[in-house]
C-alpha cells in the first residue's frame, strides 16, 4: 500500500515533515520505505478498508489531532427501481447501486484528485472510474462503475460453476477465460463483471459516459480469495475484498462519491438501490 505525505497532511490539524511521520509510523509497527514523499507499506491488515488513507489516519490519531475533511453529500436521493437479482446472498450479502447522471461539461480535477494521479504516477482513465479509484484509495472500499446506457436488461449476481471456459475482455484490455466456480454479475448469459476482481469491457465507462451505475458491495472474502492469482489479474479491489470491508458503510461511501462528482460536474439526477440479504457477523 502506498500513501502520500501530502494526503496525510491534508487531514492533520498541523502538518508534519516526512521524518517525523516516518518515526511515528515505525512506532505503530508500520514498516515502510519512502520515495519522493510516498510511503510504501508492506503490512497487510486483516481488514481491506484499513488499506486506505482513512485507515492510516485512524492509526495516527494516537499522535495527532485529525482534521478529516471527508465531506459527503447530504441531500435527498431518489429511490432507484433497479432490475437486479441476487441469486447467491451467501456470497454477496449486501449491495448498493447508485445511478448518477451529469451534464456534459466536466471541470478540471481539483488538487486532491490531480495530486492522487500525479503523486503515484497513475494513468487517468475516465471521470467516473477515476473517482472510483480515488474513493478506494481514500476509504478502502472498492466500487465498480457501469455505463448506465450499456445495462440493457436485468443484472444478476450468481455463483456459477463454469464447466466450459467463458472468455471475457477485461477493463485492462486483456482476455481471460472464466472457468470453475466463480461469483459473477451477468446480463442474460453474458458475464459483465468477475465480482470483486475485474469488470468486462463491454459495460465499462468511457470519456463520453455521462450516466453511470456505481456498484458498492460486500462480498464474502472466501468467494473472492485466489481469483486474481488464478486469472493473473492485478486487482487492488480483490486485495481489499479478500480481507473484508465494512458492510455497513455503503451509504457514506456513495454519498462521498456523489460529493466528489458534484465538485467536478453538474448533477442532473441521483437514484439509489440498496439491499441487505442477510445479517453479517462482525468479529
Amino acid at each position: 500500500m502506498k500513501i502520500s505525505l501530502n494526503h496525510v497532511n491534508n487531514h492533520l490539524r498541523s502538518p508534519v515533515d516526512i521524518s517525523e511521520l516516518s518515526e511515528k509510523l515505525f512506532q505503530l509497527g508500520h514498516e515502510h520505505e519512502i520515495e519522493n514523499e510516498i510511503f510504501d507499506f508492506e503490512f497487510t491488515p486483516n481488514r481491506g478498508d484499513c488499506l486506505s488513507l482513512t485507515g492510516l489516519l485512524q492509526d495516527l490519531k494516537v499522535f495527532y489531532e485529525l482534521d478529516p475533511k471527508f465531506e459527503i453529500y447530504n441531500g435527498e436521493i431518489d429511490k432507484f427501481d433497479f432490475n437486479f437479482e441476487n441469486k447467491s446472498p451467501e456470497s454477496c450479502s449486501r449491495i448498493s447501486f447508485l445511478k448518477i447522471k451529469v451534464e456534459n461539461d466536466i471541470l478540471e480535477y481539483k488538487s486532491y484528485l490531480k495530486d492522487y494521479f500525479e503523486d503515484f504516477g497513475i494513468k487517468k482513465n475516465n471521470f467516473f472510474t477515476d473517482i472510483s479509484n480515488y474513493i478506494s484509495y481514500e476509504t478502502g472500499q472498492p466500487t465498480h462503475c457501469y455505463d448506465a446506457n450499456k445495462i440493457s436488461s436485468q443484472l444478476t449476481f450468481v455463483d456459477e460453476d463454469f464447466s466450459k471456459p467463458v472468455e471475457i475482455e477485461t477493463l485492462l484490455d486483456t482476455k481471460i477465460e472464466i472457468n470453475g466456480k466463480n461469483s459473477v454479475f451477468k446480463i442474460n448469459d453474458c458475464i459483465v463483471n468477475l465480482a470483486g476482481v475485474i469488470g468486462n469491457k463491454q459495460t465499462s465507462c468511457s470519456s463520453q459516459t455521462r450516466e453511470v451505475i456505481i456498484e458498492c458491495a460486500y462480498f464474502n472474502p472466501e468467494s473472492i480469495m485466489g481469483k486474481s492469482v488464478k486469472y493473473d489479474v492485478q486487482s487492488e479491489a480483490a486485495h481489499k475484498f479478500e480481507r473484508g470491508v465494512d458492510p455497513s458503510n455503503h451509504e457514506n461511501i456513495l454519498r462521498r462519491f456523489i460529493y466528489l462528482v458534484n465538485e467536478h460536474a453538474s448533477i442532473k439526477k441521483l437514484e439509489i438501490f440498496s439491499k441487505n440479504y442477510k445479517d453479517i457477523n462482525k468479529t
